[in-house]
């Protein structure tokens, strides 16, 4: 129902009681005194219809303030076909059976809408690339829960002292106490005054001094921290190995079991030509500034 009958009522209401209230100067006529009575009534009334209405909205403002924003549902979660869902199911079982995912094993139905997502065969990558964002589909859902055995090398951002520090801090994490790391010294000026970057490192591995020298880029990563550390992991005996998966975002590394790689990709028919494939980061020659490994 409209508001104005009550607030012309209301309107009706002020004038009169001005109009009888108000005392007008000596010789000013009825209806002079009804024009300015009716004009008050409008003006009082009026203004506080604008005041009341700014009052509500204001109020409202707060309450929405105040107010939980409502999440916004995903939209429905990608189909999977059924051959690729048992492509994914091969996938995992392997990856599982060698040791990639710790501490726990993830159902492969977590990944079918991350999968689905990419127009690709399933391979090693196409999992490993579901399961860095397997939250997305899955709210609440930790990948870390499968990633205790996992660590990226990301290929293609600002390699400071601080995230070569971070290389050997995942690599002594990854070997599971096989490396016993100390007194690193990370010798790399930064910001550098060139593109490519003077890196000396020296650090106590396992009680025996390690020196690493390389000519890094900048932008790039190199792969010198992990094959030294994967040598002295090799030297350990330790029944485990440092392997990597090169994907174009980077390297995804992971400490297996001996023959494990070789286990794997025969498994999974990857082979050195196709998209992806793993190997053991001590046969990999170590490269620097940018280079394909």
């Amino acid at each position: 129902m409209s508001r104005f009958p009550i607030w012309f009522t209301i309107a009706i209401g002020v004038a009169a009681l001005f109009f009888l209230a108000v005392p007008f100067g000596p010789g000013t006529s009825t209806g002079v005194q009804a024009f300015f009575s009716i004009l008050m009534g409008a003006f009082i009334t009026g203004g506080a219809a604008v005041i009341l209405s700014f009052v509500r909205d204001i109020a409202g403002l707060f309450r929405r303030r105040e107010a939980p924003t409502p999440a916004r549902p995903h939209a429905p979660p990608p189909d999977l076909s059924p051959a690729r869902k048992t492509a994914v199911r091969k996938v995992v079982a392997a990856m599982a059976e060698h040791g990639v995912f710790a501490p726990e094993t993830p159902d492969p139905a977590l990944f079918f809408p991350g999968v689905a997502d990419m127009d690709e065969s399933v391979k090693p990558d196409t999992i490993l690339a579901a399961l860095a964002e397997l939250d997305y589909y899955h709210p609440g859902t930790d990948p870390a829960h499968f990633m205790a055995n996992l660590a990226m090398l990301d290929s293609k951002t600002e390699q400071d002292p601080d995230y070569l520090r971070g290389q050997i801090a995942d690599l002594d994490r990854l070997a599971g106490g096989a490396l016993q790391i100390a007194d690193v010294v990370i010798d790399a000026a930064w910001p550098p005054a060139e593109r490519i970057m003077p890196v000396r490192i020296a650090m106590t591995v396992n009680g025996a001094p390690l020196a690493i020298a390389y000519d890094g880029d900048v932008k790039y990563a190199s792969s010198h921290i992990q094959h030294a550390l994967a040598l002295r992991l090799d030297a350990a005996k330790a029944g485990r190995r440092f392997a990597w998966l090169w994907t174009d975002q980077g390297a995804w590394l992971s400490a297996l079991p001996d023959r494990a790689v070789e286990a794997l990709n025969a498994a999974l028919k990857l082979k050195p030509q196709g998209r992806c494939v793993w190997e053991w980061v001590s046969d990999a020659k170590p490269f620097a500034a940018g280079d394909t490994p």
